[in-house]
């Protein structure tokens, strides 16, 4: 086995053991594509507030605020590419985000790994920025994690007919 099919092997089982169960146990109101999109509104909102206050509070450099800028405005044209996908998600149909992302959930992992790292050795004037970078990480890894799983149909509701046909003798 190679170590593309190990990291494939270790992203499907995280998805399926840990994250469809959670989506599979939600409230019929909120799926976990909704979750998933909200958390990854959460993140870009998360990782704004972290590159305004390093550029406003701490006073980034004008080559490195650009940089965090156009970062930032990458993961917003992310978000409004999955939240197009919304007709894609169908009860009981395989979410096509679930192989899309196949790719790019282990990375998530990765990265958010980094900013942890990154978070806890960061100087204390960066500290706050660097732990709000570190949790929008978070959310977003979540919330792919999230929208990627499948949506279960409701389960059936028994009707008049088979309660009785259940109790009837044979």
């Amino acid at each position: 086995m190679t170590v593309g099919e190990s990291i494939t092997r270790i992203d499907l089982w995280v998805l399926d053991r840990v994250f469809q169960p959670l989506a599979d146990r939600l409230p019929e109101r909120l799926p976990a594509f909704e979750l998933g999109m909200s958390l990854l509104f959460g993140s870009l909102m998360l990782s704004g507030a972290a590159t305004a206050a390093m550029i406003f509070l701490l006073g980034m450099d004008m080559f490195s605020a650009a940089f965090d800028v156009l970062i930032w405005l990458l993961w917003v044209s992310f978000y409004l590419g999955v939240s197009r996908t919304r007709p894609l998600i169908r009860r009981g149909f395989v979410n096509p985000l679930r192989s899309m992302f196949q790719g790019l959930r282990p990375i998530s992992l990765v990265f958010l790994v980094y900013a942890a790292w990154q978070g806890s050795t960061a100087g204390s004037q960066y500290s706050l920025a660097a732990w709000f970078n570190t949790l929008a990480n978070a959310t977003f890894v979540i919330g792919v994690y999230l929208v990627s799983c499948n949506v279960t149909p409701p389960p059936e509701r028994a009707s008049v007919w088979s309660k009785t046909l259940a109790g009837a003798p044979d």
